[in-house]
């Protein structure tokens, strides 16, 4: 008799880089401590490391061993295993559209245990070598030619913003309700749980080409009904006054350290 059936959907809470995942205890095999080699289990398997699988960094430490009962049999490395429990009753939430093709094919949403966010992959779609999970290309870069009346300035990454006042929705602390997204690359942070939705953490600096990089505060925004976040260091609160800068789509202000640069959110995000 299956979970479903039963009543019950077990699955296996672990935790790979930097990301917290929830798989279907009936694709797990096994979960075993590594051995001396952990290249290896019991020396007949081979264990890949499942962050780098997805596009991240290599495991620091020596973690677990979860086995897949996929074909061929796949061995993978995590940094954590929480917990195999029944995550029937927990809300689950599909992810926003955006997040790239490859993602969408190993997941379809995440599911919220203990106010903690678990992303939900589907354990046939996992890749067995580095290099198939993929983010999203990259958007295309508008500023804005004048800036607002008022506006919203934030830090990220050493960088200052600027947002204007109409386009915010509200700023958040990360908090256990953002999950980071696997893999590296993508202007994509992770994903955070707000009104009973999850939207798309975006990092300022990564849309200009730079790391994606999770800070302590999220900008909420919404353009035209569509759901975003930005990433941000400190929020510097609304400033006026702005006068062009020396570079194209920054302006200054007097209550500002340095330029701000505004970025034509609504163009790139048509």
């Amino acid at each position: 008799m299956s979970s479903f059936e039963s009543g019950r959907r077990l699955c296996l809470l672990l935790e790979a880089g930097e990301t917290r995942f929830s798989i279907e205890a009936t694709s797990i095999m096994e979960v075993a401590a590594p051995g001396p080699d952990v290249t290896s289990l019991r020396g007949v398997l081979e264990v890949k490391d499942l962050s780098v699988l997805l596009g991240g960094s290599p495991e620091q430490g020596t973690g677990m061993v979860v086995v897949f009962d996929v074909s061929p049999t796949l061995a993978v490395r995590v940094r954590a295993v929480v917990e195999v429990t029944d995550v029937m009753s927990a809300p689950y939430y599909l992810l926003p559209s955006g997040l790239g093709d490859t993602l969408a094919a190993l997941s379809r949403g995440a599911v919220l245990y203990k106010d903690r966010l678990y992303l939900e992959i589907i354990a046939d779609a996992l890749p067995q070598q580095p290099g198939t999970v993929t983010p999203p290309p990259r958007l295309p870069v508008h500023l804005l030619g004048s800036p607002p009346e008022r506006s919203l300035i934030l830090e990220s990454q050493g960088r200052l913003f600027g947002l204007p006042l109409s386009q915010v929705f509200q700023v958040v602390l990360q908090g256990s309700a953002f999950c980071r997204l696997p893999g590296e690359g993508g202007a994509v942070a992770g994903v955070y749980l707000h009104r009973q939705a999850l939207w798309p953490i975006y990092s300022a600096p990564a849309l200009l080409g730079e790391p994606a990089l999770p800070e302590s505060f999220f900008v909420l925004v919404e353009l035209e009904g569509r759901p975003l976040g930005l990433c941000a260091s400190r929020v510097l609160g609304v400033h006026s006054r702005f006068s062009p800068a020396e570079e194209p789509g920054e302006f200054s202000s007097p209550g500002l350290p340095a330029p701000a640069l505004f970025l034509d959110l609504p163009r790139m995000f048509s």
